[in-house]
């Protein structure tokens, strides 16, 4: 049986670093079949799904798009001016060809700057709906905080009454920030 700290890092290279069963394998010198089993036996899986589809990694992605979108409104903007400039020099020449076309453009570039700022609001708005229904209670974080400290008291009633002034700070502040 491999021992108690090859599981260990098995489980950080698994959970935290999104490596493979088979590159655990290898580089810890087990068989596959074992970082398989671990990998079953203890969730692992579960959990890095969740880690890499956490609220703070959605949230990232949301705010990454935007930003994306952001940029190409940009550049839309950018280009219109250009076009802008041009529809002047096309005026002063008289050249009615020419005008007619760069305004054909500037609407179009008009139309896609306002499909960006459409983008840009629905996905502002499903940011804020995200955060709204991913926020916990306090009644539910103490609960959970609750039940963890009860287990740590099982498991270690000394480092429980070591932690008692941890837990009422933490409580306390958690209490502040969450409301």
């Amino acid at each position: 049986m491999a021992k108690e700290k090859e599981k260990q890092l098995a489980r950080i290279y698994y959970i935290e670093q999104g490596k493979t069963a088979k590159w655990i394998a290898g580089k810890l010198s087990l068989t596959e079949k074992t970082v398989g089993a671990w990998i079953a036996k203890y969730g692992w899986k579960e959990l890095r799904n969740a880690k890499e589809n956490g609220v703070d990694k959605r949230i990232d992605n949301i705010k990454e798009v935007i930003d994306d979108i952001i940029e190409d409104r940009n550049t839309a903007r950018t280009t219109l001016n250009k076009y802008k400039l041009d529809l002047a020099k096309a005026q002063e020449q008289k050249d009615k060809d020419t005008e007619k076309a760069i305004k054909e453009q500037i609407s179009e570039i008009k139309r896609e700057i306002v499909g960006f700022d459409d983008a840009i609001s629905k996905w502002n708005k499903t940011l804020e709906n995200f955060d709204k229904e991913n926020k916990v209670s306090l009644s539910n974080y103490i609960h959970v905080m609750e039940e963890v400290f009860k287990d740590l008291l099982a498991f270690d009633p000394n480092l429980y009454q070591d932690t008692l002034d941890f837990q009422d700070q933490h409580i306390n502040k958690v209490s502040i920030t969450i409301g």
